[in-house]
């Protein structure tokens, strides 16, 4: 949001009762920048024998997006489009959840009897909505029916409208939601959205750099290993060119404060894996894996969907696998570049072809090396039959059974919206967790988590102590956070909370209803993808779109938290290992333009975080900080 630009300017706020006993506004404004009005009726000074409104005066207008009018002084909001604009640039795939909800209230105002228990579960919670709340609703539906259709087909997924008029069927919904989680999936590992089905990348030739760079054929290369860089990086990565992260460190406790922290060390020496320059260079990191996981290679050369992976273990383990991978191929970067007037091969670590394996369940635990195995059907004569990759490592550990629980502790606000002189920030933040279990028996999403805040300013810090999620025999974990700043009279903050509270219900009830076809879907995406902490992230971010685009259509509320996190049982104990150091810093931008940066705070018995998100548009800076610890 802007500030207004230039201090001279004209306003005159004319309220005045006509004979007919309408009333009317003037307003006139001169001004180079940029001014925000809200135009809510003004109290009188004094009191005054409330106005018969004849039956002639034209009803008030109503602001698409706007269906509860904000309180008079409040913060200036975005408009509908300006809301919307982000999800249609930034969205992989429309929203089911949303597009299903608004079926579903379309057939309730029509008067429709429930189709099915899904539906008769939304219309539960439709039917106990207030008179105000019902009028809202109606009012949100003739937002959404204002929509342009390249609005309502970038943001709300078109398959649900299909039906017609009839109820939906919650396997149809089902398959729908796990598109769209695959999608997302699909970006999350393969940073392409279309890689739902195999594709293979380019032959590249690989040539010698010795005997005068002879042919050596198209052989794979690994350069990465769940987003690590390998020994095999290429252009070669020297000393000083790895993160920590990538680095094998040895951490060992220490008091501090009163608090147990870790001291890591590089380690120099017994490198489980490779070990970069000479002898006393550091160890690259052999990244965890749990048997029934997926491992993602990326590098170049994954040029044949029958690609395979084999496994060999370091002694004194004796255990090999032939494995299945999938294969997503680069198509985008080019096989050639031209070099002072020459075509030359582009085969390094530009090309990022990825694939899958998973981790059979009953592998023995221990060091392996890992090598890309892919068939020759190049068709180049005098080559060999398959092409070999050079080993990198992985150690494969047992399964996650320890008890985990997340919850969060404080909101910090570092910077409240602009303009501040306009006063205090009025904050709405909810969290929607779905624990993802080991067995893939169950999805449920848990009860909603609310915290509402009044008056937050700059510097404010507000308590959140509240566990967020907890259990054991997980997979993984998803938890969406959604924040907004709404400013509104007492009165329409009640109808703001309630009906928002009741579309989350509703949200809750036709995940949990769909959650049983939902949850097959899910174990065959994991089987394909793996990464149990991508999958948790698809589903937060699958909850988080929905909510946003609902609350868009009606509510007088500006974005300014949006997050998905989605951790593996792994990526937990990583967290609360001793074994391993901080993480770094990280950085994402949210679907609704939010910069999110993860920042860890402490790692001991615990590991804590600060998670950061900045809205440019609303000039703000909120911070929540969330706690992690293994109980069991």
């Amino acid at each position: 949001m802007e500030e207004l630009k230039e201090q001279k300017y004209r306003r005159t706020l004319g309220k005045q009762q006509r004979e007919d006993g309408c009333c009317e506004f003037d307003i006139d404004i001169k001004n180079k920048g940029t001014i925000y009005i809200n135009c809510p009726t003004a109290p009188a000074e004094k009191p005054r024998p409330p106005l018969e409104r004849p039956e002639e005066c034209p009803p008030p207008s109503r602001a698409k997006g706007a269906c509860i009018p904000l309180a008079l002084g409040s913060k200036p909001k975005k408009s509908l489009q300006a809301k919307l604009q982000p999800l249609i640039e930034n969205s992989p795939v429309p929203s089911v959840l949303a597009a299903t909800i608004l079926h579903q209230a379309r057939r309730f105002q029509l008067g429709r009897s429930p189709g099915n228990p899904m539906e008769a579960s939304v219309f539960e919670v439709l039917g106990g909505l207030s008179p105000e709340l019902k009028n809202t609703l109606s009012c949100a539906m003739e937002t959404f029916d204002g929509l342009s259709k390249r609005t309502r087909e970038s943001i709300f997924a078109q398959e649900v409208f299909s039906t017609g008029d009839q109820a939906l069927d919650p396997k149809q919904v089902a398959d729908l939601v796990v598109g769209e989680i695959e999608g997302r999936v699909a970006k999350e590992v393969f940073n392409h959205e279309g890689c739902t089905v195999e594709s293979p990348g380019l032959p590249r030739p690989v040539f010698s750099t010795v005997n005068g760079g002879n042919f050596l054929g198209f052989i794979p290369s690994i350069c990465r290993v769940n987003g690590l860089r390998t020994f095999h990086f290429q252009p070669r990565l020297g000393v000083g060119d790895y993160e920590p992260d990538e680095l094998q460190q040895n951490c060992t406790p220490q008091v501090a404060d009163g608090e147990v922290q870790f001291n890591c060390e590089v380690l120099t020496e017994d490198c489980p894996g490779h070990q970069v320059g000479d002898v006393a260079g550091p160890c690259l990191r052999v990244p965890e894996v749990s048997t029934g996981d997926i491992v993602v290679l990326e590098g170049f050369n994954f040029f044949n969907v029958e690609a395979k992976v084999h496994l060999n273990a370091k002694p004194p383990g004796t255990a090999t696998e032939e494995i299945e991978t999938f294969v997503c191929g680069d198509q985008e970067t080019p096989a050639t570049e031209e070099i002072n007037g020459e075509d030359i091969p582009i085969n390094d670590c530009r090309v990022h072809d990825r694939l899958t394996f998973q981790i059979p369940d009953e592998l023995p635990v221990g060091i392996y090396e890992v090598r890309v195995v892919v068939p020759n059907n190049t068709g180049v004569e005098g080559t060999d039959p398959e092409f070999v990759s050079e080993e990198i490592f992985i150690r494969v550990v047992p399964p996650e059974t320890a008890q985990f629980q997340i919850a969060s502790e404080e909101l910090h606000a570092k910077k409240e919206t602009s303009p501040a002189s306009f006063g205090s920030d009025e904050v709405a933040i909810r969290f929607l967790t779905v624990p993802i279990l080991s067995d893939s028996t169950e999805l449920e999403m848990n009860a909603p988590i609310n915290f509402r805040f009044g008056n937050v300013d700059s510097g404010d810090t507000r308590d959140m102590s509240r566990v967020l999620i907890q259990g054991s025999g997980l997979a993984g974990v998803s938890i969406a956070i959604v924040g907004f700043e709404v400013d509104s009279e007492d009165a329409f903050e009640n109808q703001i909370d309630n009906f928002t509270d009741a579309f989350v219900e509703i949200l809750k009830r036709v995940w949990n209803a769909i959650k049983d076809f939902v949850k097959g879907g899910v174990a065959a995406i994991v089987k394909k993808y793996g990464v149990k902490g991508a999958i948790g992230v698809a589903i937060a971010a699958v909850v988080a779109l929905g909510i946003i685009a609902i609350v868009a259509l009606w509510a007088p509320a500006d974005l300014i938290i949006e997050d998905s996190i989605g951790l593996s049982s792994l990526d937990l104990a990583i967290l609360t290992s001793a074994n391993f150091p901080l993480p770094e810093v990280a950085e994402f931008t949210s679907v609704g333009e939010v910069d999110v940066k993860i920042v860890p705070v402490s790692k001991g018995v615990q590991y804590r975080e600060r998670r950061e998100y900045r809205s440019d548009d609303e000039d703000s800076e909120y911070h929540i900080s969330l706690r992690y610890n293994r109980l069991a």
